[in-house]
C-alpha cells in the first residue's frame, strides 16, 4: 500500500509540473506609432537611448539647490506618495499570497479534554464508561494539483497587478513633483513680477510727490498729477493681488512637501534662479517604455488576460492530494505510542456539475474586461502622444515668440529713454513718459510670463515624456 501511493504522490508531481495553463497566450496589444513627433523643432536635440538619465532627479536640470531640497522633503513626507507605496505594499502582499498556492498547506493540533456522555445516548454501549477522556495530537498536509494552472494563473494576474501598482506609484511620484515645481515656478515668477512693480511704483509715488508740488504751485495742471497717482493705486492693487498669488502657490508647496502652510515659508529670490534646460526628443515607441503610466494600462492587460485562465480553470475539478496523521487515546499516558497511532492518505476531486451558468458568465466577464484594458491601453498611449505634441507645439511657438518679446522689450525700453529726454528739453510734456512707462511695464511683465512658460513646459514635457533625457 505505501508503494502505491509513493507511486501515486510521483505521478502527481510529474502531471503537476507539465500541466498546462487555460489563459490565453498572452501578446502585447499593437498600436500603430509614428516615427517622430510632428511638433518637434528642428532646433532641437534628438536624443538616443545612451542619453537616458534616471527620471527620479530630473528636477536637477533646473539648477535650483531650493528646488531640490523641495523635492527631497516632497519624495519623503508627501502623503499622497505614502499611501500609493501602500497600495503597492499591498498589492506585493496579495502577490505573496497567490504564490503560497504552489506549496503544500500543512497544519498540526491537539487536545486534551474530559468528556461525559450522556446516559440515552443513542447506540451507546453497555460497557462505555459516563467519563471518559479524549486525547489529541496530529499534523495534516494539503496540497492542491495545478493542473490546469488555476494556481499559476492567479500567481500571473497579481504579478502584472503588483507591477502595474508599481507603475501607478512611479506615475503618481512623478506627477506630484511635476505639481511641486510648477508651483515653485509659479511662485518665483509672481516674486519676479512684484520686483518689477515695486520698483514702478516707488518711481510712480515719486512723480506723484513732484507733479502734485508742482501743480500746487501752479506751474502745469492737475492732470499729470492725477494720471500718475493713478497708476500708484491701480499698481497698490495688482501689488496685493500677486502677494496673494505668491502666498497661494507656497501653501500648495507646503501641502505637497507635507508639512502645515502655517509653519512653511521660501526666501523670495525671483524668477533668475531657474535655469531653463534643453529639450532632447526621443520617438514615441521609446515613450511607451518611459511613461509610468502607459506601463501600467500594459500590466493591466496582462492581468486580466491571466484573469481568464483563472475563470476556464472552473469548469475542470479542483484535484487535491491530502494526508493526516497523529495519535489518539482515551487517556493521558502513553499518548505517543505506536498503538495510538492513526493517518490516512489519498487524492480528492471536487467538481461543480451546475452553477445555472455562473463559470461561463465569469470567463465572459473575464474576455470582457481584457477587452476593456486592452482599449484603456490604446487610449493611454495615444492620449500621451498627443499630450507630448501639445506641449511640443506650445513650447515651440513660445521659443519663436520669444525673440518678438524680446524685441518689444528693447523698443518699449528705447521709447521711455526718448521720451524722458523730449520731457527734460521740454519738447513734450509728462504724460507721454507715463504712456512709455506704462509700455515698458508690460513688455517686462510679458517677458517674465514668458520666461515662466518655458520653464512650466519644460516641467510638463518631462512628465509627458516620463522623464529626462539628458542632449
Amino acid at each position: 500500500m505505501k508503494l502505491i501511493y509513493r507511486q501515486l504522490f510521483v505521478l502527481v508531481l510529474v502531471v503537476t509540473t507539465a500541466s498546462c495553463t487555460l489563459a490565453p497566450e498572452y501578446k502585447k496589444p499593437e498600436l500603430p506609432i509614428p516615427d517622430k513627433f510632428k511638433e518637434a523643432s528642428n532646433a532641437w536635440i534628438l536624443a538616443t537611448p545612451s542619453d537616458q538619465m534616471q527620471r527620479g532627479e530630473w528636477w536637477k536640470s533646473f539648477k535650483d539647490p531650493v528646488l531640490d531640497d523641495l523635492m527631497q522633503k516632497t519624495n519623503i513626507n508627501n502623503f499622497q506618495i505614502q499611501a500609493a507605496v501602500a497600495r503597492f505594499q499591498s498589492a506585493q502582499a496579495f502577490l505573496a499570497v497567490n504564490n503560497a498556492g504552489l506549496y503544500p498547506q500543512v497544519t498540526a493540533g491537539g487536545q486534551g479534554t474530559e468528556n461525559r456522555q450522556s446516559i440515552g445516548r443513542p447506540l451507546r454501549g453497555a460497557g462505555q464508561p459516563n467519563i471518559y477522556d479524549n486525547n489529541f495530537i496530529g499534523a495534516g498536509v494539503n496540497y492542491e494539483l495545478d493542473l490546469w494552472g488555476r494556481v499559476r494563473s492567479s500567481i500571473d494576474a497579481a504579478s502584472a497587478s503588483a507591477q502595474a501598482s508599481e507603475q501607478d506609484l512611479e506615475s503618481l511620484r512623478l506627477a506630484i513633483q511635476t505639481d511641486v515645481a510648477i508651483s515653485y515656478i509659479r511662485m518665483r515668477s509672481a516674486e519676479s513680477e512684484l520686483s518689477i512693480l515695486q520698483r514702478d511704483l516707488a518711481l510712480y509715488q515719486k512723480q506723484a510727490d513732484l507733479m502734485n508740488q508742482r501743480y500746487r504751485e501752479g506751474i502745469n495742471s492737475g492732470i499729470d498729477f492725477y494720471r500718475v497717482q493713478g497708476l500708484v493705486e491701480s499698481g497698490l492693487v495688482q501689488q496685493k493681488l500677486l502677494e496673494t498669488q505668491r502666498a497661494q502657490y507656497e501653501h500648495v508647496i507646503a501641502l505637497l512637501v507635507g508639512v502645515p502652510a502655517s509653519s512653511f515659508s521660501i526666501a523670495p529670490s525671483g524668477l533668475k534662479v531657474l535655469e531653463i534646460p534643453p529639450i532632447a526628443l526621443e520617438i514615441p515607441s521609446t515613450l511607451l517604455e518611459r511613461r509610468p503610466d502607459v506601463a501600467a494600462a500594459e500590466r493591466r492587460v496582462a492581468a486580466t488576460n491571466a484573469d481568464i485562465g483563472v475563470a476556464r480553470s472552473a469548469f475542470f475539478p479542483v484535484l487535491s492530494l491530502s494526508a493526516l496523521g497523529g495519535f489518539q487515546t482515551a487517556n493521558q499516558a502513553n499518548l505517543l505510542a505506536a498503538p495510538n497511532a492513526f493517518w490516512t492518505i489519498g487524492p480528492t476531486a471536487f467538481l461543480t456539475v451546475f452553477d445555472g451558468g455562473r463559470r461561463s458568465a465569469l470567463v465572459d466577464q473575464a474576455v470582457a474586461k481584457n477587452s476593456e484594458n486592452i482599449a484603456l491601453y490604446k487610449n493611454t498611449v495615444l492620449s500621451a502622444i498627443k499630450e507630448v505634441e501639445d506641449v511640443l507645439v506650445e513650447t515651440r511657438n513660445r521659443e519663436l515668440a520669444y525673440k518678438n518679446v524680446e524685441n518689444s522689450l528693447m523698443y518699449a525700453n528705447k521709447t521711455y529713454d526718448i521720451s524722458t529726454a523730449r520731457y527734460k528739453e521740454g519738447i513734450t510734456g509728462y504724460l507721454e513718459i507715463v504712456d512709455a512707462a506704462i509700455e515698458k511695464s508690460k513688455a517686462e511683465s510679458q517677458q517674465i510670463d514668458f520666461q515662466s512658460s518655458l520653464l512650466v513646459n519644460r516641467v510638463r514635457l518631462i512628465k509627458a515624456l516620463g522623464g529626462y533625457w539628458m542632449p
